[in-house]
């Protein structure tokens, strides 16, 4: 078991990531790693993030194979399996200090992204979906964030709010398999990282079902104005704390 005081602050941040993948569909890496690389290194969180996200896709799977884009997302997978080798190296050859400061700037960016509203060139042509799943897919390895770039992105699309979750549901649960198998074989994975996810799973598991609750009652809008807030207040903040380090 895991120190208790870390484990009542790493279950809070769990939670509060899971109310946004529950209502979105995303985020719940952006918020999680952002919060947990305040209490952790970061070649510890991601591993633990992954087992969470998987658990996260699994719990939310559902009606998503019959709601998601499925052409959409094989184009997607297919470039993001090969980013993810590439987003793995970056994990293990680079100075995990600016790593962390990365993460923040990555994070505190795309959401400024989303709240300016900046429309990104991007159609359902094969380069476009390719580039931004293979991205994607490189993010996801190294840092654990996806989500909100390939959000802005899907967005131009104009897909359905249940369509645009149901793609990306799918889509995080694939890549973080992968990332996951990748992390194993280079041998940065744990027992204790396991042990800490299970843990962690009741945190997950109310965040889950009250982001679902919510999904029916608040509108994408302001859903995803809420989640692009949020990251920019946790980003700006992990950004001053290591300054100060």
């Amino acid at each position: 078991m895991i120190a208790e005081q870390p484990l009542v602050l790493t279950s809070l941040c769990v939670f509060f990531a899971a109310i946004v993948r529950g209502l979105t569909g995303f985020g719940f890496a952006a918020v999680s790693v952002v919060g947990l690389i305040l209490l952790m290194p970061l070649e510890q969180a991601v591993p633990l993030i992954l087992c969470l996200e998987i658990a996260s896709s699994a719990l939310l799977l559902g009606r998503a194979w019959q709601e998601a884009d499925l052409p959409l997302l094989r184009c997607l997978l297919l470039a993001a399996m090969l980013g993810v080798p590439c987003g793995l190296l970056l994990l293990a050859d680079s100075d995990p200090h600016w790593l962390t400061f990365c993460v923040y700037l990555l994070v505190g960016g795309l959401a400024l992204v989303g709240l300016a509203r900046i429309r990104l060139p991007i159609g359902r042509g094969p380069f476009t979906l390719s580039l931004v799943g293979g991205i994607s897919g490189a993010l996801i390895a190294a840092f654990s964030i996806g989500g909100p770039l390939l959000v802005a992105c899907l967005s131009q699309l104009r897909l359905s709010p249940s369509v645009l979750r149901a793609t990306l549901i799918l889509f995080f649960c694939a890549v973080d398999l992968a990332a996951l198998a990748g992390l194993a074989v280079h041998g940065s994975l744990s027992y204790a990282t396991f042990s800490q996810a299970l843990w962690l799973l009741p945190a997950l598991t109310l965040g889950l079902l009250l982001g679902q609750r919510l999904f029916r009652i608040v509108t994408p809008h302001t859903a995803a104005l809420g989640t692009q807030w949020l990251l920019l207040i946790l980003a700006s903040l992990g950004l001053l704390g290591w300054w100060q380090h």
